[in-house]
Protein backbone atom coordinates (compact mmCIF):
# COMPACT_ATOMS: atom_id res chain seq x y z
CA UNK A 1 0.00 0.00 0.00
CA UNK A 2 1.17 3.77 -0.76
CA UNK A 3 2.01 6.14 2.12
CA UNK A 4 2.38 9.68 2.70
CA UNK A 5 6.17 11.09 2.69
CA UNK A 6 7.41 13.38 5.15
CA UNK A 7 6.37 16.63 3.51
CA UNK A 8 2.92 15.58 2.85
CA UNK A 9 2.64 14.57 6.00
CA UNK A 10 3.53 18.33 7.42
CA UNK A 11 1.32 20.02 5.02
CA UNK A 12 -1.83 17.75 5.83
CA UNK A 13 -1.38 18.50 9.42
CA UNK A 14 -0.35 22.72 8.78
CA UNK A 15 -3.99 21.94 7.07
CA UNK A 16 -5.36 20.41 9.96
CA UNK A 17 -4.13 22.61 12.74
CA UNK A 18 -7.62 23.86 13.58
CA UNK A 19 -7.76 20.58 14.94
CA UNK A 20 -5.95 21.53 18.08
CA UNK A 21 -7.29 22.33 20.89
CA UNK A 22 -10.58 20.30 20.15
CA UNK A 23 -11.44 17.64 22.35
CA UNK A 24 -11.78 13.61 21.97
CA UNK A 25 -15.26 12.24 22.22
CA UNK A 26 -15.29 8.87 21.18
CA UNK A 27 -12.81 6.18 19.84
CA UNK A 28 -13.05 3.92 16.92
CA UNK A 29 -11.38 0.79 15.28
CA UNK A 30 -11.71 -0.43 11.90
CA UNK A 31 -9.77 -3.60 10.41
CA UNK A 32 -6.75 -1.35 10.19
CA UNK A 33 -7.52 1.80 11.06
CA UNK A 34 -8.57 3.62 14.09
CA UNK A 35 -10.66 7.26 14.28
CA UNK A 36 -11.15 9.95 16.41
CA UNK A 37 -14.42 11.99 16.98
CA UNK A 38 -12.86 15.22 17.46
CA UNK A 39 -15.30 18.02 18.72
CA UNK A 40 -13.85 21.30 17.86
CA UNK A 41 -16.86 23.90 17.01
CA UNK A 42 -18.87 20.69 15.22
CA UNK A 43 -17.55 17.25 15.42
CA UNK A 44 -14.73 15.76 12.89
CA UNK A 45 -13.70 12.27 12.27
CA UNK A 46 -9.65 11.82 12.27
CA UNK A 47 -9.18 8.31 9.80
CA UNK A 48 -5.56 7.17 10.43
CA UNK A 49 -4.61 4.58 9.02
CA UNK A 50 -0.82 3.96 11.23
CA UNK A 51 2.62 3.33 8.64
CA UNK A 52 0.33 4.65 5.41
CA UNK A 53 -2.14 7.61 5.49
CA UNK A 54 -4.95 9.69 7.81
CA UNK A 55 -7.27 12.39 6.94
CA UNK A 56 -10.17 13.75 8.49
CA UNK A 57 -14.29 13.09 7.05
CA UNK A 58 -17.34 14.63 8.51
CA UNK A 59 -19.30 11.35 8.15
CA UNK A 60 -18.65 8.70 10.71
CA UNK A 61 -17.36 5.16 10.05
CA UNK A 62 -19.91 3.00 8.60
CA UNK A 63 -18.63 0.51 10.48
CA UNK A 64 -16.48 -0.27 13.64
CA UNK A 65 -14.93 -3.18 15.63
CA UNK A 66 -14.58 -2.66 19.59
CA UNK A 67 -11.43 -4.81 21.23
CA UNK A 68 -9.54 -4.41 23.95
CA UNK A 69 -6.70 -1.96 22.46
CA UNK A 70 -9.38 0.61 21.58
CA UNK A 71 -10.92 0.34 24.71
CA UNK A 72 -7.61 1.13 26.68
CA UNK A 73 -7.40 4.19 24.24
CA UNK A 74 -10.88 5.44 25.22
CA UNK A 75 -10.01 5.34 29.05
CA UNK A 76 -6.90 6.94 28.19
CA UNK A 77 -7.66 9.57 26.07
CA UNK A 78 -12.06 10.27 25.87
CA UNK A 79 -12.42 13.58 27.05
CA UNK A 80 -9.05 15.04 27.00
CA UNK A 81 -8.08 18.40 25.39
CA UNK A 82 -5.78 17.29 22.87
CA UNK A 83 -3.07 18.41 19.75
CA UNK A 84 -1.84 16.91 16.93
CA UNK A 85 1.37 17.65 15.68
CA UNK A 86 4.28 15.78 13.67
CA UNK A 87 7.52 14.93 15.39
CA UNK A 88 10.50 16.64 13.46
CA UNK A 89 10.30 15.41 9.42
CA UNK A 90 10.06 12.18 10.95
CA UNK A 91 6.83 10.37 9.78
CA UNK A 92 5.68 10.15 12.99
CA UNK A 93 2.34 11.81 14.46
CA UNK A 94 2.16 12.87 17.99
CA UNK A 95 -1.63 13.41 19.47
CA UNK A 96 -0.95 14.90 22.42
CA UNK A 97 -3.03 15.40 25.82
CA UNK A 98 -2.72 16.28 29.71
CA UNK A 99 -1.98 12.92 30.58
CA UNK A 100 -0.30 11.27 27.80
CA UNK A 101 0.97 11.66 24.21
CA UNK A 102 -0.51 8.93 21.49
CA UNK A 103 2.31 7.89 19.02
CA UNK A 104 1.14 7.10 15.45
CA UNK A 105 4.39 5.52 13.30
CA UNK A 106 3.57 6.29 10.08
CA UNK A 107 7.03 4.77 8.49
CA UNK A 108 7.06 0.88 7.92
CA UNK A 109 4.40 -1.71 9.21
CA UNK A 110 3.26 1.03 11.16
CA UNK A 111 2.41 1.49 14.54
CA UNK A 112 0.64 2.85 17.63
CA UNK A 113 1.85 3.66 20.95
CA UNK A 114 0.63 5.20 24.25
CA UNK A 115 3.22 7.26 26.20
CA UNK A 116 2.56 8.33 29.88
CA UNK A 117 5.64 10.07 30.96
CA UNK A 118 7.80 9.30 27.80
CA UNK A 119 6.85 5.33 28.94
CA UNK A 120 5.08 2.77 26.60
CA UNK A 121 2.36 1.80 28.69
CA UNK A 122 0.87 0.36 25.63
CA UNK A 123 1.54 -0.56 21.80
CA UNK A 124 -0.24 -2.03 19.42
CA UNK A 125 2.62 -4.16 18.56
CA UNK A 126 5.61 -4.55 20.25
CA UNK A 127 8.72 -4.54 18.39
CA UNK A 128 12.41 -5.07 18.88
CA UNK A 129 14.84 -3.24 16.54
CA UNK A 130 18.82 -2.58 17.15
CA UNK A 131 18.62 0.75 18.29
CA UNK A 132 15.39 0.62 20.03
CA UNK A 133 12.52 -1.31 21.78
CA UNK A 134 8.82 -0.62 21.58
CA UNK A 135 7.63 -2.83 24.58
CA UNK A 136 5.12 -2.10 27.69
CA UNK A 137 7.01 -0.38 30.56
CA UNK A 138 10.08 1.14 28.34
CA UNK A 139 11.06 4.12 27.63
CA UNK A 140 9.28 4.93 24.07
CA UNK A 141 12.90 5.87 21.84
CA UNK A 142 12.40 7.75 18.70
CA UNK A 143 14.38 6.03 15.21
CA UNK A 144 17.91 6.91 15.07
CA UNK A 145 17.84 8.06 11.77
CA UNK A 146 15.24 10.87 12.86
CA UNK A 147 15.82 14.46 11.22
CA UNK A 148 15.06 17.90 12.26
CA UNK A 149 12.31 20.36 11.38
CA UNK A 150 11.94 21.18 7.74
CA UNK A 151 13.09 24.71 9.36
CA UNK A 152 15.95 23.65 10.54
CA UNK A 153 17.07 21.53 7.60
CA UNK A 154 16.53 24.78 5.45
CA UNK A 155 18.53 27.06 8.41
CA UNK A 156 21.33 24.43 7.31
CA UNK A 157 20.55 23.46 4.17
CA UNK A 158 24.72 24.43 2.72
CA UNK A 159 26.30 22.80 5.89
CA UNK A 160 23.71 19.19 5.53
CA UNK A 161 24.38 19.35 1.89
CA UNK A 162 28.04 19.58 1.79
CA UNK A 163 28.77 17.06 4.64
CA UNK A 164 26.59 14.36 2.78
CA UNK A 165 28.57 11.78 1.38
CA UNK A 166 25.30 10.75 -0.59
CA UNK A 167 26.68 9.13 -4.48
CA UNK A 168 23.65 12.17 -6.12
CA UNK A 169 22.06 15.11 -5.10
CA UNK A 170 18.65 13.79 -5.77
CA UNK A 171 19.65 11.10 -2.90
CA UNK A 172 21.00 13.93 -0.58
CA UNK A 173 17.77 15.07 -0.79
CA UNK A 174 15.69 12.28 -0.69
CA UNK A 175 17.45 11.12 2.27
CA UNK A 176 19.07 13.69 4.43
CA UNK A 177 16.08 16.13 3.67
CA UNK A 178 13.06 13.49 3.82
CA UNK A 179 12.00 13.88 0.75
CA UNK A 180 11.82 11.50 -0.86
CA UNK A 181 12.14 10.51 -4.34
CA UNK A 182 9.38 12.93 -6.74
CA UNK A 183 9.79 16.29 -4.74
CA UNK A 184 13.62 15.48 -4.58
CA UNK A 185 13.46 15.05 -8.66
CA UNK A 186 11.31 18.04 -8.97
CA UNK A 187 13.87 20.53 -6.91
CA UNK A 188 16.40 19.53 -9.33
CA UNK A 189 14.87 20.36 -12.10
CA UNK A 190 13.62 23.74 -11.01
CA UNK A 191 17.08 24.27 -9.92
CA UNK A 192 17.91 23.39 -13.36
CA UNK A 193 20.66 20.99 -11.18
CA UNK A 194 22.68 17.59 -12.67
CA UNK A 195 20.87 15.54 -10.21
CA UNK A 196 23.50 12.80 -10.68
CA UNK A 197 26.02 15.58 -9.17
CA UNK A 198 27.23 14.58 -6.03
CA UNK A 199 26.89 17.13 -3.05
CA UNK A 200 30.79 17.51 -2.00
CA UNK A 201 31.01 18.88 -5.66
CA UNK A 202 28.30 21.37 -6.02
CA UNK A 203 29.22 25.46 -5.61
CA UNK A 204 28.03 27.41 -3.65
CA UNK A 205 25.46 29.46 -6.32
CA UNK A 206 24.42 25.93 -7.28
CA UNK A 207 23.43 25.07 -3.56
CA UNK A 208 21.61 28.31 -3.18
CA UNK A 209 19.36 27.40 -6.23
CA UNK A 210 18.92 24.39 -4.55
CA UNK A 211 17.77 26.19 -1.13
CA UNK A 212 15.76 28.74 -2.75
CA UNK A 213 14.12 25.49 -4.52
CA UNK A 214 13.91 23.63 -1.43
CA UNK A 215 11.83 26.81 0.30
CA UNK A 216 9.82 27.35 -2.89
CA UNK A 217 8.19 23.66 -2.15
CA UNK A 218 7.76 24.02 0.90
CA UNK A 219 5.68 27.05 1.23
CA UNK A 220 3.96 25.90 -2.61
CA UNK A 221 0.28 23.65 -1.70
CA UNK A 222 -0.77 22.59 -4.82
CA UNK A 223 -2.63 18.94 -4.17
CA UNK A 224 -3.14 16.51 -7.30
CA UNK A 225 -3.38 13.43 -8.27
CA UNK A 226 -1.79 12.65 -11.57
CA UNK A 227 -3.43 9.35 -13.46
CA UNK A 228 -4.58 8.13 -10.17
CA UNK A 229 -1.14 6.40 -9.44
CA UNK A 230 0.76 9.72 -8.12
CA UNK A 231 -0.06 11.88 -5.50
CA UNK A 232 1.65 15.47 -4.59
CA UNK A 233 1.42 18.37 -2.53
CA UNK A 234 3.12 20.04 -5.16
CA UNK A 235 2.98 20.36 -8.95
CA UNK A 236 5.72 17.85 -9.99
CA UNK A 237 6.84 19.74 -13.13
CA UNK A 238 9.11 17.27 -14.40
CA UNK A 239 6.25 14.53 -14.66
CA UNK A 240 4.00 14.49 -17.35
CA UNK A 241 0.51 12.90 -16.91
CA UNK A 242 -3.52 14.66 -16.71
CA UNK A 243 -3.77 16.44 -13.22
CA UNK A 244 -6.80 16.60 -11.11
CA UNK A 245 -6.58 19.43 -8.68
CA UNK A 246 -7.83 19.84 -5.48
CA UNK A 247 -9.11 22.70 -3.06
CA UNK A 248 -7.36 21.11 -0.21
CA UNK A 249 -4.62 18.24 0.80
CA UNK A 250 -7.42 16.49 3.07
CA UNK A 251 -9.42 16.13 0.10
CA UNK A 252 -6.72 15.13 -2.13
CA UNK A 253 -5.08 12.52 0.06
CA UNK A 254 -9.08 11.44 0.62
CA UNK A 255 -9.66 10.62 -2.67
CA UNK A 256 -5.80 9.26 -3.48
CA UNK A 257 -6.11 6.82 -0.80
CA UNK A 258 -9.36 5.34 -2.00
CA UNK A 259 -8.30 4.96 -5.26
CA UNK A 260 -5.38 2.69 -3.35
CA UNK A 261 -7.58 1.11 -0.77
CA UNK A 262 -9.45 -0.78 -3.93
CA UNK A 263 -8.51 -4.22 -4.31
CA UNK A 264 -7.66 -5.29 -7.93
CA UNK A 265 -8.89 -8.50 -9.19
CA UNK A 266 -5.78 -10.62 -9.82
CA UNK A 267 -4.88 -11.45 -13.69
CA UNK A 268 -2.75 -13.80 -14.39
CA UNK A 269 -2.08 -12.80 -17.78
CA UNK A 270 -1.49 -9.01 -16.91
CA UNK A 271 0.45 -10.53 -13.86
CA UNK A 272 3.07 -12.42 -15.71
CA UNK A 273 2.75 -9.51 -18.27
CA UNK A 274 4.17 -7.33 -15.57
CA UNK A 275 6.61 -9.65 -14.17
CA UNK A 276 8.20 -9.46 -17.68
CA UNK A 277 8.36 -5.71 -17.76
CA UNK A 278 9.62 -5.63 -14.44
CA UNK A 279 12.87 -8.06 -15.17
CA UNK A 280 13.16 -6.15 -18.57
CA UNK A 281 13.55 -3.20 -16.92
CA UNK A 282 16.00 -4.50 -14.32
CA UNK A 283 18.09 -5.91 -17.12
CA UNK A 284 18.27 -2.69 -18.41
CA UNK A 285 19.61 -1.07 -15.11
CA UNK A 286 22.18 -3.69 -14.88
CA UNK A 287 23.26 -3.20 -18.51
CA UNK A 288 23.07 0.56 -18.53
CA UNK A 289 25.36 0.02 -14.81
CA UNK A 290 27.96 -2.39 -16.47
CA UNK A 291 28.44 0.57 -19.22
CA UNK A 292 28.85 3.48 -17.37
CA UNK A 293 31.23 1.31 -14.85
CA UNK A 294 33.26 -1.11 -16.94
CA UNK A 295 36.77 -0.16 -16.13
CA UNK A 296 35.58 -0.35 -12.68
CA UNK A 297 34.07 -3.25 -12.74
CA UNK A 298 37.71 -4.57 -14.85
CA UNK A 299 39.85 -3.37 -12.50
CA UNK A 300 38.07 -4.98 -9.41
CA UNK A 301 38.06 -8.38 -11.67
CA UNK A 302 41.81 -7.90 -12.46
CA UNK A 303 42.39 -7.41 -8.50
CA UNK A 304 40.91 -10.63 -7.83
CA UNK A 305 42.10 -12.69 -10.79
CA UNK A 306 46.12 -11.31 -8.92
CA UNK A 307 46.72 -14.46 -7.14
CA UNK A 308 50.24 -13.35 -6.33
CA UNK A 309 47.64 -11.34 -3.31
CA UNK A 310 46.32 -13.20 -0.53
CA UNK A 311 42.81 -13.88 -1.07
CA UNK A 312 41.48 -11.46 1.81
CA UNK A 313 43.73 -8.69 1.16
CA UNK A 314 41.78 -8.88 -2.61
CA UNK A 315 39.00 -8.83 -0.88
CA UNK A 316 39.75 -5.52 0.99
CA UNK A 317 41.21 -4.10 -2.28
CA UNK A 318 37.78 -4.32 -4.77
CA UNK A 319 35.72 -3.58 -1.62
CA UNK A 320 37.65 0.08 -1.90
CA UNK A 321 36.53 -0.37 -5.37
CA UNK A 322 32.98 -0.68 -4.14
CA UNK A 323 32.62 -4.51 -4.63
CA UNK A 324 32.06 -7.70 -2.79
CA UNK A 325 32.99 -11.15 -3.44
CA UNK A 326 31.07 -14.72 -2.78
CA UNK A 327 32.65 -17.48 -4.32
CA UNK A 328 33.49 -16.71 -8.05
CA UNK A 329 30.64 -13.85 -7.71
CA UNK A 330 30.97 -10.64 -7.71
CA UNK A 331 28.39 -7.63 -6.71
CA UNK A 332 28.71 -3.77 -6.52
CA UNK A 333 27.71 -2.74 -2.79
CA UNK A 334 25.45 -0.30 -4.63
CA UNK A 335 23.94 -2.70 -7.18
CA UNK A 336 23.32 -5.56 -5.26
CA UNK A 337 21.11 -7.32 -7.64
CA UNK A 338 23.60 -7.07 -10.39
CA UNK A 339 25.68 -11.07 -10.29
CA UNK A 340 29.25 -10.98 -12.21
CA UNK A 341 30.61 -14.08 -12.98
CA UNK A 342 34.50 -13.05 -12.47
CA UNK A 343 35.55 -16.38 -14.39
CA UNK A 344 33.34 -15.10 -17.62
CA UNK A 345 34.50 -12.10 -19.50
CA UNK A 346 32.46 -8.80 -19.04
CA UNK A 347 31.36 -8.48 -22.69
CA UNK A 348 30.08 -11.74 -22.29
CA UNK A 349 28.30 -10.81 -18.89
CA UNK A 350 26.84 -8.06 -21.40
CA UNK A 351 25.57 -10.53 -24.17
CA UNK A 352 24.05 -12.38 -21.67
CA UNK A 353 21.88 -9.58 -20.47
CA UNK A 354 21.72 -8.13 -23.56
CA UNK A 355 19.86 -11.50 -24.92
CA UNK A 356 17.82 -12.06 -21.74
CA UNK A 357 16.43 -8.24 -22.01
CA UNK A 358 15.42 -8.95 -25.43
CA UNK A 359 13.66 -11.90 -25.22
CA UNK A 360 11.48 -9.86 -22.66
CA UNK A 361 11.36 -6.72 -24.85
CA UNK A 362 8.00 -7.47 -26.35
CA UNK A 363 5.95 -9.44 -24.00
CA UNK A 364 3.41 -12.25 -26.54
CA UNK A 365 0.02 -11.95 -24.11
CA UNK A 366 -1.38 -14.50 -26.44
CA UNK A 367 1.48 -17.07 -26.00
CA UNK A 368 1.35 -16.34 -22.29
CA UNK A 369 -2.42 -17.14 -22.05
CA UNK A 370 -1.92 -20.19 -24.05
CA UNK A 371 1.06 -21.30 -21.52
CA UNK A 372 -1.49 -20.43 -18.33
CA UNK A 373 -4.44 -22.53 -20.09
CA UNK A 374 -2.16 -25.49 -21.28
CA UNK A 375 -1.30 -26.74 -17.74
CA UNK A 376 -4.33 -28.93 -16.81
CA UNK A 377 -6.46 -27.09 -13.60
CA UNK A 378 -7.71 -29.79 -11.01
CA UNK A 379 -11.54 -28.71 -9.14
CA UNK A 380 -11.29 -28.11 -5.76
CA UNK A 381 -13.15 -29.68 -3.30
CA UNK A 382 -15.17 -28.24 -0.74
CA UNK A 383 -16.87 -29.98 1.82
CA UNK A 384 -20.41 -29.25 3.05
CA UNK A 385 -19.96 -29.37 6.88
CA UNK A 386 -21.43 -26.44 8.66
CA UNK A 387 -18.10 -24.71 9.03
CA UNK A 388 -16.59 -25.13 5.53
CA UNK A 389 -17.64 -21.47 4.99
CA UNK A 390 -15.73 -20.94 7.59
CA UNK A 391 -11.47 -21.04 7.96
CA UNK A 392 -10.92 -24.21 9.60
CA UNK A 393 -8.16 -26.87 10.76
CA UNK A 394 -7.44 -29.66 12.74
CA UNK A 395 -5.58 -29.31 15.36
CA UNK A 396 -2.36 -32.15 16.46
CA UNK A 397 -4.79 -33.83 18.69
CA UNK A 398 -7.68 -34.06 16.09
CA UNK A 399 -9.91 -30.93 17.15
CA UNK A 400 -12.13 -28.57 15.03
CA UNK A 401 -10.66 -25.46 15.06
CA UNK A 402 -13.00 -22.65 13.28
CA UNK A 403 -11.60 -19.09 12.70
CA UNK A 404 -14.33 -16.33 11.75
CA UNK A 405 -13.36 -14.89 8.11
CA UNK A 406 -15.17 -11.16 8.96
CA UNK A 407 -17.06 -9.54 11.20
CA UNK A 408 -20.67 -11.44 9.99
CA UNK A 409 -19.16 -14.33 10.49
CA UNK A 410 -17.14 -13.67 13.60
CA UNK A 411 -21.09 -12.96 14.93
CA UNK A 412 -22.30 -16.21 13.51
CA UNK A 413 -19.58 -18.03 14.86
CA UNK A 414 -20.44 -17.02 18.29
CA UNK A 415 -24.26 -17.15 18.26
CA UNK A 416 -24.85 -19.90 16.53
CA UNK A 417 -21.73 -22.52 16.88
CA UNK A 418 -20.65 -21.69 20.31
CA UNK A 419 -20.96 -24.51 23.06
CA UNK A 420 -20.74 -24.70 26.24
CA UNK A 421 -17.79 -26.86 26.09
CA UNK A 422 -15.67 -24.95 23.76
CA UNK A 423 -13.21 -22.51 23.97
CA UNK A 424 -12.76 -19.10 22.61
CA UNK A 425 -10.08 -17.70 21.10
CA UNK A 426 -9.48 -13.56 20.56
CA UNK A 427 -6.73 -11.04 20.39
CA UNK A 428 -6.17 -7.13 21.17
CA UNK A 429 -5.57 -5.69 17.66
CA UNK A 430 -7.42 -4.58 14.67
CA UNK A 431 -8.82 -6.78 12.67
CA UNK A 432 -8.39 -9.77 14.98
CA UNK A 433 -10.81 -12.78 13.92
CA UNK A 434 -13.00 -14.92 16.79
CA UNK A 435 -11.45 -18.40 17.13
CA UNK A 436 -13.47 -21.87 18.67
CA UNK A 437 -11.55 -24.74 19.35
CA UNK A 438 -14.87 -27.50 19.87
CA UNK A 439 -13.58 -29.64 22.63
CA UNK A 440 -16.52 -31.51 23.53
CA UNK A 441 -15.64 -33.35 26.53
CA UNK A 442 -12.29 -33.80 25.90
CA UNK A 443 -9.47 -31.28 27.50
CA UNK A 444 -7.61 -28.94 25.23
CA UNK A 445 -4.00 -29.23 25.56
CA UNK A 446 -1.49 -26.49 25.92
CA UNK A 447 -0.13 -26.65 22.58
CA UNK A 448 -3.45 -26.97 21.19
CA UNK A 449 -3.99 -23.42 22.54
CA UNK A 450 -0.85 -22.31 20.58
CA UNK A 451 -1.98 -24.22 17.20
CA UNK A 452 -5.19 -21.93 17.56
CA UNK A 453 -3.40 -18.79 19.05
CA UNK A 454 -0.97 -18.86 16.05
CA UNK A 455 -3.73 -18.89 13.45
CA UNK A 456 -5.73 -16.16 15.03
CA UNK A 457 -2.56 -13.94 14.96
CA UNK A 458 -1.84 -15.04 11.34
CA UNK A 459 -5.34 -13.92 10.32
CA UNK A 460 -5.50 -10.74 12.29
CA UNK A 461 -3.89 -7.87 10.72
CA UNK A 462 -0.86 -8.15 12.54
CA UNK A 463 -0.18 -10.04 9.31
CA UNK A 464 -0.53 -6.53 7.73
CA UNK A 465 1.95 -5.03 9.69
CA UNK A 466 4.69 -7.51 9.15
CA UNK A 467 4.48 -8.21 12.88
CA UNK A 468 6.16 -11.63 13.74
CA UNK A 469 4.14 -12.59 16.87
CA UNK A 470 1.34 -11.45 18.88
CA UNK A 471 -0.20 -11.75 22.47
CA UNK A 472 -3.46 -13.89 22.00
CA UNK A 473 -6.24 -14.52 24.69
CA UNK A 474 -8.93 -17.96 25.96
CA UNK A 475 -11.93 -17.60 27.55
CA UNK A 476 -14.97 -19.52 28.26
CA UNK A 477 -18.09 -19.43 26.19
CA UNK A 478 -19.91 -17.61 28.86
CA UNK A 479 -17.36 -14.58 29.20
CA UNK A 480 -18.51 -13.80 25.54
CA UNK A 481 -21.92 -11.48 25.76
CA UNK A 482 -23.80 -8.91 23.26
CA UNK A 483 -25.27 -6.73 26.36
CA UNK A 484 -22.04 -3.98 27.13
CA UNK A 485 -22.04 -2.25 30.20
CA UNK A 486 -24.18 0.92 30.49
CA UNK A 487 -23.89 3.94 28.37
CA UNK A 488 -21.55 1.92 25.74
CA UNK A 489 -22.47 0.03 22.70
CA UNK A 490 -21.64 -2.60 20.29
CA UNK A 491 -21.16 -2.76 16.24
CA UNK A 492 -22.34 -5.82 14.31
CA UNK A 493 -19.26 -8.42 14.74
CA UNK A 494 -18.31 -7.53 18.31
CA UNK A 495 -18.81 -8.82 21.30
CA UNK A 496 -17.91 -7.95 25.22
CA UNK A 497 -16.18 -10.28 27.13
CA UNK A 498 -16.16 -10.42 31.03
CA UNK A 499 -13.67 -11.83 33.19
CA UNK A 500 -10.26 -12.99 33.25
CA UNK A 501 -8.40 -13.87 30.09
CA UNK A 502 -5.98 -16.88 29.96
CA UNK A 503 -3.07 -15.45 27.35
CA UNK A 504 -0.16 -17.18 25.23
CA UNK A 505 2.10 -14.56 25.16
CA UNK A 506 3.83 -13.81 21.73
CA UNK A 507 2.29 -16.62 19.62
CA UNK A 508 3.72 -16.93 16.25
CA UNK A 509 2.47 -15.64 12.85
CA UNK A 510 2.83 -18.42 10.27
CA UNK A 511 0.51 -20.76 8.23
CA UNK A 512 1.04 -24.13 6.44
CA UNK A 513 -1.40 -24.43 3.00
CA UNK A 514 -1.10 -28.13 2.48
CA UNK A 515 -2.58 -30.34 -0.38
CA UNK A 516 -4.31 -33.01 -1.19
CA UNK A 517 -4.42 -33.90 -5.27
CA UNK A 518 -6.29 -36.74 -6.67
CA UNK A 519 -6.76 -37.46 -10.26
CA UNK A 520 -8.98 -34.35 -11.54
CA UNK A 521 -9.93 -32.83 -7.64
CA UNK A 522 -7.72 -30.69 -5.02
CA UNK A 523 -8.62 -30.30 -1.62
CA UNK A 524 -6.55 -27.33 0.33
CA UNK A 525 -6.50 -26.82 3.92
CA UNK A 526 -4.76 -24.58 6.77
CA UNK A 527 -3.19 -26.05 9.76
CA UNK A 528 -0.76 -24.52 12.28
CA UNK A 529 1.52 -27.70 12.47
CA UNK A 530 3.40 -29.18 9.65
CA UNK A 531 1.13 -31.76 7.94
CA UNK A 532 2.33 -35.04 6.13
CA UNK A 533 0.52 -33.93 2.92
CA UNK A 534 2.26 -31.24 0.14
CA UNK A 535 2.47 -28.34 1.74
CA UNK A 536 3.85 -24.55 1.64
CA UNK A 537 4.85 -22.54 4.72
CA UNK A 538 4.02 -18.84 5.11
CA UNK A 539 5.12 -16.33 7.20
CA UNK A 540 4.86 -12.32 7.26
CA UNK A 541 7.14 -10.95 4.06
CA UNK A 542 7.69 -8.64 1.48
CA UNK A 543 5.46 -10.66 -1.38
CA UNK A 544 2.41 -9.59 -2.89
CA UNK A 545 -0.19 -12.01 -2.44
CA UNK A 546 -0.76 -12.42 -6.52
CA UNK A 547 3.15 -13.93 -6.66
CA UNK A 548 2.47 -15.84 -3.69
CA UNK A 549 -0.12 -17.24 -5.61
CA UNK A 550 1.64 -17.77 -8.73
CA UNK A 551 4.56 -19.30 -7.29
CA UNK A 552 2.62 -21.69 -5.43
CA UNK A 553 0.87 -22.58 -8.70
CA UNK A 554 4.22 -22.96 -10.64
CA UNK A 555 5.64 -25.29 -8.34
CA UNK A 556 2.85 -27.28 -8.53
CA UNK A 557 2.33 -27.41 -11.88
CA UNK A 558 6.50 -28.35 -12.34
CA UNK A 559 6.06 -31.11 -9.95
CA UNK A 560 2.65 -32.73 -10.97
CA UNK A 561 1.82 -31.29 -14.26
CA UNK A 562 -1.37 -29.64 -13.17
CA UNK A 563 -2.51 -26.56 -11.13
CA UNK A 564 -5.55 -24.95 -8.83
CA UNK A 565 -7.36 -22.06 -9.40
CA UNK A 566 -5.46 -19.81 -7.88
CA UNK A 567 -8.89 -18.21 -5.82
CA UNK A 568 -9.24 -20.74 -3.79
CA UNK A 569 -5.72 -20.38 -2.53
CA UNK A 570 -6.13 -16.60 -2.67
CA UNK A 571 -9.08 -17.36 0.16
CA UNK A 572 -6.44 -18.84 2.85
CA UNK A 573 -3.84 -16.51 2.25
CA UNK A 574 -3.93 -13.64 5.32
CA UNK A 575 -3.93 -9.98 4.00
CA UNK A 576 -1.27 -8.29 3.30
CA UNK A 577 2.90 -9.40 1.67
CA UNK A 578 3.99 -12.55 2.58
CA UNK A 579 7.10 -14.72 1.80
CA UNK A 580 7.23 -18.74 1.43
CA UNK A 581 9.52 -20.05 3.89
CA UNK A 582 9.25 -23.63 3.54
CA UNK A 583 7.76 -26.20 0.65
CA UNK A 584 7.56 -29.61 0.80
CA UNK A 585 6.21 -31.73 -2.64
CA UNK A 586 6.09 -35.26 -2.41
Amino acid sequence: MRSLTSLDIRKLLDELSYLNGGFIRNIKSGKNELYFLIYKGKEYWLKIVPGNYFYVDDQKPEKGIDFGFTTMLKNALKGSKTSISMHNSDRIIEIKTTQNVLIIEMFSKGNVILLNNGIVERALFQRSFESRVIKSGEEYIYPSNGKPSFTEMYDNFAAITSSSDRESIVKCLAIDFSLGGNYSEEICFRAQIDKSKKPSTLTSIEINELKKTFLEILNENKPNIIEKEIFSVIRLTHLPGERVYFDSVNEAVKTFFNYSDTKEIYNPVKAEINKAKEKFENYQIQIDYINANYTRIENAMRVLKNSHDDLEKRKDAIKTLGFEITGKIMKPLDMHELEIDITNDLRYTLSILYNKSKRLKNVDAEKIKTNINSVKRLKVVTGNEWYSKFRHFMSSKGKLCVIGRDMNQNEALVEKHLEKQDIVGHADVFGSPFGVIKAGKETVERNELEEMASMIASYSSAWRSGATNLDVYFIKPEQVTKKPPSGESLKKGAFYIEGKRDYIKNAQLGIYISFGFSEDTAKISITAHEPRSPFFFLKPGNKKRDEIIRKINRAISQKYGFEVNGDYIDRLIPQGKSSIEKVRLL
